[in-house]
């Protein structure tokens, strides 16, 4: 099952830019494994914003999980999870 996920994360203000560049670096580290696992098949950077990714999970709570097991999920200011069903199928056979 495929999800759209937008995560927007914020650095605290109590934390020092060498404490978040770790937490990014951790993250970084964190993304590669999941993509290379296959359970992230495309990801933007938002410029400003945060990351736009399209996630392969079995399910919701598999996404869930997914997200819950970043190192930048506490920080996370704003996370969207939509379901997507690919249309192509559909118009091609129109």
């Amino acid at each position: 099952m495929l999800f759209s996920v937008r995560l927007v994360s914020r650095q605290p203000h109590d934390m020092s830019p060498e404490s978040w560049q770790a937490v990014v670096s951790d993250q970084l580290r964190a993304t590669k494994a999941q993509y290379d696992q296959g359970k992230i098949r495309a990801i933007y950077r938002e410029t400003g914003v945060g990351v736009l990714a399209v996630y392969d999970a079995a399910d919701a709570r598999e996404m869930d999980q997914l997200i819950a097991s970043l190192p930048m999920s506490r920080y996370f200011a704003d996370v969207t999870v939509h379901p997507l069903w690919d249309m192509a199928p559909t118009l091609q056979s129109l």
